[in-house]
C-alpha cells in the first residue's frame, strides 16, 4: 500500500499522538509499505521507505496553526490520489481517522468540570467564542459529516461519544484500544522497588500512591489534594511523575509532607510496581495509556468513568468515579489503602504491534475496495 499520515510534527518525544504516528509508521513501512508523512516539522525516520512531506504553516497563535495546517494537508493530499490517507486530528481529509485525544465537543464538556459549578457556563459561553473552539469544532464537523472516514476508536467510550454526537453507524467505526509494550512493562520490575523508593525518598513500608501526568490541571491533580486532606488521619505518601511547576508546588504547602514531586522519568517501568495504587482523577481522557501500563505492572488503578481506559477496570483490580469528586477519590484511595493484597495477577493488554496489525488491516480493506472500485 500507499499510506500518508497527517501529523504536525513527526517526532516521538512531542506527544501521544506524536508517538503512535512514529511508531504506526515504521511499523508499516517494516511491513513493506511505502509511507508518506505529511507534517510541519519532523525528526529523520528511521526507515527508507518513510518520507517527509513538510508544509509552510501559521505558527502562531495555535487555532491558525491548526486551521492553515489542515488546508495545506489538505492541498497535498489531494496530489497523491493513490494513497491511503490516515490522520489524527487537525485535519479533514482523510481516509481513516483515529482521534487519539478523542472527540473535541466531548473532552470540552468535561475540561471545564474543573471550574466551581456557578461559573461552568459562563467558561463554556466564553470558550465557544474562542477562535481555537471554532476551529476545532469545524474541523470535526467536516470529519463526521463530510469526509465520514472509517473511525479507529481507542476506547469504547470514545466509539459512544461518536455514535452520540454524530450518529456515525457501527459499521464505520472500529474499537481498537491503544497497546502497550508488554516486554517493558510487568510485574518482573518489583526487583527494583527499593530502588526507585531510595531514589525519591520513600521508605520501604510506606504505602505510595503514585499519580502521573504531564498536564497536571487536566488530569485531577486539584481533586488528588482535596482527596489527599480528607484523609489526614492515615499514613501515606504520593509520588507525583511529570511536569511540575511553581503553581502547583504552592498548591500542597499544607501537604508537604505527603507530596513528591519526582519531574519527569524516564523509567516509569520501574516506577509502577514501586508504587501501590496509581490514581488517574482525569477530567477527560481518550484511552490513558498509564492506566494500562499500571494495571500490566500489576498495581491497583483509581480513575474516573470520563476516561476511556476505566473499561478495562474491574472490582478486582480498581475503582472508577465520578470526575471533580473529591470524596468519592478520597473514599476509593481509603478502600485502597485498607485493603491492600499482596498485589495483582498483572492484566494482559494487546502488544503495540498486535494493535498495528489491526489497523493495517483496516487500511488494506479500504485499499483492496479502492482497487475494486
Amino acid at each position: 500500500m500507499k499510506i500518508c499520515i497527517a501529523i504536525e510534527k513527526f517526532n516521538p518525544h512531542v506527544g501521544g499522538a506524536e508517538r503512535y504516528c512514529w511508531d504506526f509508521a515504521h511499523f508499516l513501512a517494516e511491513r513493506g509499505h511505502e509511507v508518506e508523512i505529511i507534517c510541519i516539522k519532523a525528526k529523520d525516520p528511521l526507515h527508507p521507505s518513510i518520507h517527509i512531506i513538510e508544509v509552510m504553516c501559521i505558527r502562531f497563535p495555535q487555532a491558525l496553526r491548526h486551521l492553515s495546517f489542515a488546508v495545506m494537508h489538505y492541498l497535498k493530499a489531494r496530489s497523491l490520489p493513490e494513497h491511503i490517507h490516515f490522520c489524527v486530528g487537525n485535519t479533514f481529509y482523510m481516509d481513516v481517522y483515529q482521534p487519539h485525544g478523542g472527540l473535541h465537543r466531548a473532552w470540552f464538556l468535561h475540561d471545564t468540570l474543573r471550574y466551581p459549578d456557578y461559573l461552568r457556563k459562563y467558561i463554556r459561553f466564553a470558550k465557544r467564542l474562542s477562535l481555537k473552539d471554532v476551529v476545532q469544532r469545524e474541523l470535526e464537523n467536516r470529519i463526521f459529516r463530510k469526509s465520514r472516514p472509517e473511525i479507529i476508536a481507542i476506547s469504547k467510550m470514545v466509539a459512544r461519544d461518536i455514535r452520540s454526537w454524530f450518529n456515525c453507524p457501527d459499521k464505520m467505526i472500529h474499537v481498537i484500544p491503544n497497546g502497550i509494550d508488554l516486554s517493558k512493562f510487568s510485574t518482573e520490575n518489583k526487583k527494583y522497588a527499593l530502588q526507585v523508593r531510595s531514589r525519591y525518598g520513600l521508605e520501604p513500608e510506606d504505602f505510595i500512591f503514585l499519580f502521573v501526568a504531564n498536564n497536571l490541571t487536566l488530569k485531577g491533580f486539584d481533586v488528588l489534594l482535596r482527596a489527599c486532606r480528607m484523609l489526614d488521619h492515615l499514613d501515606f505518601k504520593v509520588l507525583v511523575v511529570g511536569t511540575e511547576d511553581v503553581r502547583n508546588r504552592k498548591k500542597d504547602r499544607d501537604l508537604s509532607d505527603v507530596i513528591r514531586f519526582a519531574g519527569r522519568s524516564e523509567d516509569l517501568e520501574k516506577i509502577y510496581p514501586a508504587c501501590d495504587c496509581l490514581v488517574h482523577p482525569s477530567y477527560y481522557d481518550a484511552c490513558s495509556l498509564v492506566v494500562l501500563e499500571a494495571l500490566a505492572s500489576g498495581i491497583v488503578v483509581i480513575t474516573t468513568s470520563t476516561n476511556g481506559a476505566s473499561m478495562f477496570i474491574t472490582k478486582d483490580n480498581g475503582h472508577v468515579i465520578d470526575p471533580d469528586d473529591p470524596g468519592a477519590l478520597a473514599a476509593a484511595m481509603r478502600e485502597v489503602y485498607y485493603h491492600k493484597g499482596p498485589g495483582l495477577a498483572p492484566m494482559q493488554f494487546q502488544d503495540q504491534v498486535d494493535v498495528f496489525s489491526k489497523v493495517e488491516r483496516v487500511l488494506l480493506n479500504i485499499s483492496s475496495k479502492n482497487l475494486k472500485g
